[in-house]
């Protein structure tokens, strides 16, 4: 299989974990300890704010990646280091064992394609 076929297949994957992640909240999936836990941590409208800039910034991330445009490169890395400075910030969560599995999907796909991005002859593609 060709690496700009797999490439691109992780960022579609991608895409659709973040959709699930962001429809998740409105699906009551989560069980009622859950809710409880995460109803009960404070979120300041400043730390909402900057996640909402910081999901649409992923989204653009992704589709500059999808078509190989060099920008978007540099700001998927970005926004992947944001990410985590934002969950190191964010203070505790809980997840159910679905959500905690699809989390870890989800950086693992990031994992691949931070990998994929700089350590493979696909890095190469990228234009401006």
């Amino acid at each position: 299989m060709k690496l700009d076929l797999v490439f691109r297949r992780l960022i579609l994957a991608n895409i659709v974990l973040v959709i699930f992640f962001l429809i998740s909240p409105f699906m009551n999936i989560e069980s009622q300890m859950v809710l409880n836990f995460n109803y009960n941590v404070e979120l300041n409208d400043g730390v909402f704010f900057l996640t909402i800039v910081w999901i649409v910034a992923f989204f653009i991330s992704l589709y500059l990646l999808y078509n190989f445009k060099k920008f978007g490169k540099q700001l998927f890395l970005i926004v992947f280091i944001m990410g985590m400075v934002f969950t190191l910030l964010g203070g505790p969560i809980a997840f159910d064992p679905i959500t905690y599995i699809l989390d870890g999907l989800g950086m693992a796909i990031n994992g691949a394609l931070l990998l994929i991005l700089y350590y493979t002859p696909i890095s190469k593609k990228f234009r401006n």
